[in-house]
């Protein structure tokens, strides 16, 4: 039950941050959609799940705090690799990832504080 609930959890943040991309696409849409670049998009939800999943050890496993911030350098790397593309809309993916990442860490924390 203890990692049931974080795995969970990541897959309703993933689904989100799914929701986010595609939600942002719609809003502003890219001019010249490639197969490249929705394989991009595929490719970093599988990123912001590994990103997701070594949070969630992290936390579990380690006491030390600092921490926690190395799992997040994942997907800003890859969004950085592509502000040639889009620079604008890299900075604001980076930042998506970013705050799902700090959303899913405070309820995994909450829920470790809480029931143990």
């Amino acid at each position: 039950m203890k990692i049931l609930v974080p795995v969970i959890l990541n897959i309703i943040c993933c689904a989100a941050y799914c929701l986010c991309l595609n939600q942002i696409n719609v809003c502003k849409p890219i001019a010249h959609m490639d197969i490249s670049i929705g394989i991009l998009f595929r490719f970093s939800i599988v990123i912001q799940f590994l990103t997701l999943l070594a949070g969630m050890f992290i936390l579990r496993l380690t006491r030390r705090k600092f921490l926690i911030a190395l799992p997040v350098i994942m997907p800003v790397l890859l969004w950085s690799n592509h502000l040639d593309i889009f620079p604008h809309r890299a900075f604001v993916y980076m930042g998506l990832s970013i705050v799902i990442y700090g959303i899913y860490l405070f309820i995994c924390g909450y829920l470790t504080n809480r029931y143990g």
